[in-house]
């Protein structure tokens, strides 16, 4: 029984060993971080607290019999975020490399349930600018004037959220282009272009439409009833990868049937965004847990075996943790890939910059938001 007590004892030390609690939805951890820049070295000090705190939680089932362990199994789940934090430490290390030890403030609760760490979260993520296009139908009217659907949803993300949110009225000649809706609702390729063009990390596009419902004006006093549904899309303009979707329904009641139609789209607009913005969250968190993911283009790969060489560089990157090839033909000489690295662009820059091959140099010859193009010298 003593050795029982002393297994459980340790194990208790082993899961709260790093952190300390700090009330009911919040326990406190010593974060250090390494990084090319002063950015980047905080946003790793800040995963290092999270993974010491609340970031792991460490569930232990044990089964002990005669004294001995028998099943020992490990399930880690990361559930929180940095709150607030003190710097207790900051400098260059021998090597040219940032460093920074702070005191962390983590929350266990969802992001988004505590405006002050999603303020904080959006700030760790460089608070990116966001562009809503819904291509939208008032009760058979698609005038491009019609923008209760935008104008819910911009409304949502400013208020309390307070997203940096491209102007409407550059949206209005995009509205207007039959060509440009067409490839914002089939190609999230042209869609993260057109974002990324109007100065949008995040593009947001879909379409919302209201219809009347039939057979129950005699039962409402002459009034009408209109339903609307809106479907929604958030696409990552860096690389044109889809960052959630999210669909809604409502209905409103009028004695006009087209104010019917504008607050049921509306209301469905909000109830959409509410749903999409719990994807965008997820997705922040993601890329201060596990890195952030960019397009690279790497020009002057000739050959297959060039190719290899450089896939192999970029994987020896420090900070990179994956990087997934996308496109190469040696007729074109251009490597396309995802590259995900733990850090910020401009971190990732300044590694790979001068990356040595056994034929040439990788150097960093364009950056714009998460691509990066890299050129063999």
């Amino acid at each position: 029984m003593r050795k029982n007590r002393l297994l459980i004892f340790c194990m208790c030390l082993f899961v709260f060993a790093g952190f300390s609690l700090a009330g009911d939805d919040t326990v406190t951890a010593e974060g250090n971080g390494l990084g090319a820049n002063p950015a980047e070295a905080l946003l790793a000090a800040k995963r290092d607290a999270v993974e010491k705190g609340i970031g792991t939680i460490l569930l232990s089932q044990t089964e002990i019999e005669n004294f001995q362990l028998k099943k020992d199994q490990i399930i880690t789940k990361t559930i929180g975020g940095v709150k607030s934090f003190e710097t207790v430490h900051e400098g260059k290390t021998s090597d040219g490399l940032y460093e920074v030890t702070i005191n962390a403030v983590l929350l266990k609760n969802v992001m988004r349930k505590d405006l002050a760490a999603f303020h904080i979260l959006a700030e760790s993520a460089d608070k990116p600018r966001v562009m809503v296009v819904v291509d939208e139908t008032n009760l058979g009217n698609d005038e491009p004037g019609n923008q209760a659907a935008e104008t819910a949803i911009i409304q949502f993300l400013k208020d309390p959220y307070e997203f940096d949110c491209i102007d409407p009225a550059s949206v209005a000649s995009i509205r207007e282009s039959d060509k440009k809706m067409a490839e914002l609702e089939g190609d999230n390729d042209a869609a993260a272009s057109i974002g990324t063009k109007n100065g949008a990390e995040v593009i947001i596009t879909g379409k919302a439409i209201s219809r009347a419902a039939t057979n129950l004006s005699q039962n409402l006093g002459g009034m009408t009833s209109v339903q609307a549904d809106v479907n929604l899309k958030a696409i990552n303009c860096s690389n044109g990868s889809v960052i959630g979707t999210a669909q809604a329904h409502a209905a409103r009641v009028h004695l006009n049937p087209a104010t019917a139609g504008h607050q049921a789209i509306t209301q469905a607009s909000q109830k959409a965004i509410g749903t999409l913005l719990d994807a965008i969250t997820k997705a922040w968190q993601n890329e201060q847990n596990n890195g952030i993911t960019m397009s690279v283009t790497v020009k002057g790969v000739k050959s297959f075996k060039l190719k290899n060489e450089v896939v192999q560089a970029l994987q020896g990157v420090s900070g990179v943790s994956a990087v997934r090839e996308r496109d190469w033909t040696s007729q074109g000489k251009v490597l396309t890939a995802d590259v995900v690295y733990k850090g910020n662009t401009s971190g990732f820059c300044s590694v790979v910059d001068g990356q040595k091959l056994k034929s040439g140099t990788l150097d960093v010859s364009g950056v714009s938001g998460m691509k990066v193009t890299l050129r063999i010298q």
